[in-house]
């Protein structure tokens, strides 16, 4: 009696312990649920950092547009005054002046659409990093070069699958550029 209450015992201890240790399955959805809120945390850094990069165009490109109609002004002032002293000859410093005034805007406009095109393609490259499966987006450094052409790719990642899906993600994503991929796999 004495033996099949203690095999009952134990038994029942050993089913306890069993009921009280977690699943396979449950442990599965815990790694998920934490690599999900990993992944949400590196989209939001990189959407954080694109938003300050297209900011800070905005503003470059503001004070390019200030230093145009500055330049302009000074093209107006400079028609008026010889308007007022040369006459024909006025004419012609006023068309040249128009023309440099002109020139001076259109480049402050391309160079500015230039720079929010490079911000927004970074800012396209480190979301669609972010989301690449077995990417870590916050190890990579992302260079988009002035004209927006190319985009380079730097930082370390743990394998070379993750090195060559970073490539993807960012050629994917910059469709007109030529992706530069220097990272380092140790």
């Amino acid at each position: 009696m004495r033996t099949m209450m203690g095999l009952a015992a134990g038994l029942l201890l050993a089913s306890l312990m069993v009921g009280c240790g977690q699943s396979e399955a449950e442990r599965q959805a815990e790694e998920a649920r934490k690599a999900a809120e990993a992944a949400a945390k590196q989209m939001e850094a990189a959407t954080t950092e694109a938003a300050k990069q297209v900011e800070a165009a905005t503003r470059e490109m503001g004070s390019q547009m200030q230093s145009a109609a500055a330049e302009m002004s000074k093209a107006g002032a400079e028609m008026a005054a010889a308007a007022k002293t040369e006459g024909a000859a006025a004419a012609a410093t006023m068309m040249q002046a128009g023309a440099n005034a002109a020139v001076a805007a259109a480049s402050a406009t391309q160079t500015a659409a230039a720079a929010m095109s490079s911000a927004a393609t970074t800012a396209a490259v480190k979301t669609a990093l972010a989301a690449a499966a077995g990417v870590e987006a916050s190890a990579i450094n992302v260079d988009t070069s002035a004209d927006g052409r190319v985009v380079t790719l730097k930082g370390t990642v743990k394998t070379a699958a993750a090195k060559a899906a970073a490539e993807k993600a960012a050629q994917a994503a910059a469709k007109t550029a030529t992706v530069k991929n220097e990272l380092i796999v140790p």
